[in-house]
């Protein structure tokens, strides 16, 4: 039985953008090779927050659609979860003085959805790490 793993945003930098982000580029390759054959959970919230900010070389592009094209690849709409987590947002940005981020909050809600039965998180947001692991969901 294949792993079901979650897939953040900054998997995504550390992975295609690795100058932005060298300190995990090495962490992100090893952990793709791992998950390979493994079911992948995209939110699309986290394809938004990169390529709308990130992805900018043409080589990089071309090896994104080719991996978001395989048959182990699931893209998880945010329809389900995208109000409450903008609830969420506005109430945490009134309480806690954090880098809160709406894509997160969406990601947060999908970890807690039992339906989805999520087993490992791939990311480098120790927040979201944190919510995962409290779900039972392990880091990898």
């Amino acid at each position: 039985m294949k792993l079901k793993i979650v897939i953040d945003t900054g998997f995504w930098i550390a992975l295609f953008d690795p100058a932005k982000d060298p300190k995990n580029s090495l962490e992100a390759e090893r952990i793709a090779d791992e998950i390979e054959d493994e079911e992948l959970i995209i939110p699309f919230p986290t394809l938004y927050e990169f390529l709308n900010s990130r992805l900018s070389r043409r080589e990089a592009k071309i090896q994104l659609e080719r991996l978001l094209s395989r048959p182990n690849v699931i893209k998880l709409p945010d329809t389900k979860y995208k109000e409450l987590a903008l609830e969420n947002f506005f109430l945490k940005s009134k309480s806690f003085y954090s880098d809160i981020s709406l894509a997160d909050e969406v990601i947060k809600l999908m970890l807690a959805d039992k339906s989805l039965k999520i087993d490992y998180i791939a990311a480098f947001d120790q927040g979201l790490i944190n919510d995962a692991m409290a779900q039972g969901i392990k880091k990898l």
